[in-house]
């Protein structure tokens, strides 16, 4: 899958590149380490602008759905949520762009002292997470929280996969098979409500709120729900009741009828 923007090329095999493991690569399809020059500095001002379009790409359906709120809603600090979103925008583009340059010129200068086959990658990603997205507090900061928690998940999930891969870990905890999936998805949600029951203070206040209005806050109070919620709520209801008599009645089968 190539990414928008990137240069195709294609590499011949020759005797240096067979014989030094920081050149560029000569399969086709694998990626190209570049060393220090002038091909590395305009792979970073590409990366640079790739970054910078990709946080838009990713941010631009938030804006949306602002805007949305902002004109259906009209609550007095929409707008403001609208403004914080459209900051977001170019936060991420710019922080996103800043770390793949930084990344890119930092593997360069690596390989020219012969430091590659993965530890480049580590260098340099760890010195670019901790500048580019290490910053806390305002605009910037929750930004940053969003990608490095975002990507914590992804990483574990890559290194579940490469344990599987490389045989340190059984198939079972595939999280590609349902399984793996969920064993993930048991460990998670168990990690989770002890947290919430027994040391809440460790959560996030924003997060540990919507934990609280489900699993405290159901203790007592009105059992039907608004009347905005009510017809979702009914079909969920319905749905999950009849589908433990026959998966047919269940939601699944449900919206593939519809």
């Amino acid at each position: 899958k190539r990414s928008f923007g990137s240069d195709p090329g294609n590499f011949a095999a020759s005797k240096e590149v067979a014989m030094d493991p920081c050149a560029c690569h000569p399969a086709p399809d694998g990626p190209k380490h570049l060393k220090w020059g002038i091909d590395c500095l305009l792979s970073m001002f590409r990366g640079l602008r790739n970054g910078v379009m990709a946080g838009t790409r990713i941010r631009l359906p938030y804006i949306l759905n602002a805007l949305a709120y902002a004109l259906i809603f009209r609550t007095p600090d929409m707008w403001s949520r609208v403004k914080f979103v459209i900051k977001q925008l170019f936060f991420h583009g710019k922080n996103l762009g800043q770390f793949v340059a930084i990344y890119k010129g930092i593997c360069c200068l690596l390989r020219n002292f012969g430091i590659s086959n993965g530890i480049d990658s580590l260098i340099a990603g760890a010195i670019g997470g901790w500048t580019s997205f290490g910053a806390q507090g305002g605009v910037t900061g929750a930004v940053n929280e969003q990608i490095t928690l975002y990507l914590f998940a992804r990483g574990l999930e890559g290194l579940i996969r490469s344990g599987v891969k490389r045989g340190l870990l059984p198939q079972a905890v595939d999280i590609r098979k349902p399984l793996g999936f969920k064993l993930l998805a048991a460990f998670s949600l168990a990690v989770i409500l002890y947290l919430t029951e027994y040391e809440p203070d460790t959560l996030r206040p924003s997060f540990m709120s919507v934990m609280t209005n489900l699993y405290h806050e159901s203790n007592s109070g009105a059992l039907m729900p608004p009347m905005q919620f009510a017809p979702i709520v009914a079909v969920a209801f319905v749905t999950m009741f009849s589908g433990l008599i026959s998966p047919r009645f269940g939601l699944q089968s449900c919206w593939t009828v519809c």
